[in-house]
């Protein structure tokens, strides 16, 4: 190695040390430039700081569309399990009329049923906690209650107490006019999802579709279907709901004033309403904002769950005074007393049309969802306000 001729060996290793002198010289550049950003960002640690924060968001944006879509079936299977169960339906109204008759320091105005409990949302200037109830102690009837009896509709799933929970929204309290506004096609999701609930468990003449709420619907025009649900009236005392993607021009007199106790028409319309409205807010990402209050579930798999279990809603029921099932009584007593002197003068007719009439339109309430028909959704996405506009 000492006779070794240094010319000799640097011209046998002039490849080996080229390349290590060109990875050192990269080195070095690397270190140069890295130390200048450094500096720049404010010293090492702040740029090791967000270098961090950089990486940990590039590695979010590549998991989330996985993550959401996880969420989505998570909340369609809750979505389908819950509202398949009248149950949940009932609880959610018997909660709703207790939390009425309680002295409570808010107005409830919905309701997240959960597997074991029912949370009432309240609504006040001081913006009160939400009164938690238990299910089992819940009555077994839904009590009488000041004002309206609740009439729910099933807006998506919220976590709440470490457990994702149905939320329900109260239609009847606060302004007659419900508006979906926010993204085009989460809004129009959510409109057809809630109008097939109302359409499934209220009696039939009660709701009226407008045009453009469905492509698979050919409703009337806004004008003729307001007319149409202002005229229709029912015994139960509970007022129709007119579905449409936008309101009556110019704006109805019912529809401009204060809200009052009983309402004449609720109306549920697409985009920002006039007047007296509670909006509700969707957005792309699958949620819906109530504005105004702090409930913001997620609806985008809401479409889906309420085609699947549109069959088994159960109805509203209302409970008629005192008088009003003495008529019913009475009106069963000549019914089936006219229907024994057919049978023995021999005669074995159909009921009359009156009869059936009645029946028909009185009973409507207690009819099931499969002999209605409604309107199927399309999956949405999700917010309501209390807003004077």
């Amino acid at each position: 190695m000492r006779n070794t001729d240094p010319f000799v060996w640097f011209r046998q290793h002039s490849d080996t040390l080229f390349r290590w002198l060109g990875i050192i010289g990269v080195a070095v550049l690397c270190f140069v430039l890295l130390r200048y950003w450094a500096m720049r960002w404010g010293g090492w640690r702040a740029w090791a700081a967000r270098l961090g924060r950089e990486l940990a968001l590039t590695a979010a944006a590549f998991a989330e569309p996985p993550r959401s879509w996880l969420r989505h079936r998570s909340a369609l299977r809750l979505l389908v399990r819950r509202l398949r169960e009248p149950a949940t339906w009932q609880d959610a109204e018997r909660a709703l009329a207790a939390a009425r008759t309680a002295d409570l320091p808010g107005a409830p105005y919905a309701a997240l049923v959960g597997a074991r409990t029912v949370t009432v949302m309240l609504a006040g200037r001081e913006a009160p906690e939400p009164w938690t109830v238990a299910r089992a102690d819940l009555p077994p009837v839904t009590p009488q209650a000041a004002g309206a009896r609740p009439i729910v509709v099933a807006l998506g799933t919220q976590r709440y107490g470490g457990e994702q929970q149905c939320a329900f929204l109260d239609l009847a309290v606060g302004p007659p006019v419900l508006s979906a506004a926010g993204d085009g096609k989460a809004s129009r999701a959510l409109l057809q999802a809630l109008a097939a609930q109302l359409e499934a468990r209220l009696p039939r003449p009660l709701v009226v579709v407008a045009e453009g709420v469905h492509r698979r619907h050919p409703g009337q025009p806004v004008r003729t279907a307001y007319r149409t649900a202002r005229d229709t009236r029912h015994r139960l005392g509970l007022a129709p709901v007119l579905v449409t993607t936008e309101l009556p021009d110019p704006l109805p007199p019912e529809l401009a004033a204060p809200p009052g106790d009983e309402p004449v028409l609720r109306v549920l319309v697409l985009g920002e309403a006039r007047g007296y409205a509670r909006l509700l807010v969707t957005e792309r990402h699958g949620r819906v904002a109530v504005m105004g209050t702090p409930l913001v579930p997620r609806c985008d798999g809401l479409g889906r769950a309420v085609a699947r279990v549109l069959d088994t809603l159960p109805p509203v029921l209302v409970p008629a005074s005192a008088a009003e099932a003495a008529d019913d009584l009475l009106e069963d007593a000549d019914l089936f007393e006219e229907e024994a002197e057919q049978e023995r003068a021999g005669v074995r007719g159909r009921p009359s049309a009156a009869g059936a009439g009645r029946r028909t339109d009185e009973g409507a309430a207690e009819q099931s969802a499969p002999a209605r028909t409604t309107v199927r959704t399309t999956e949405p996405a999700p917010a309501a306000k209390r807003t004077a506009t």
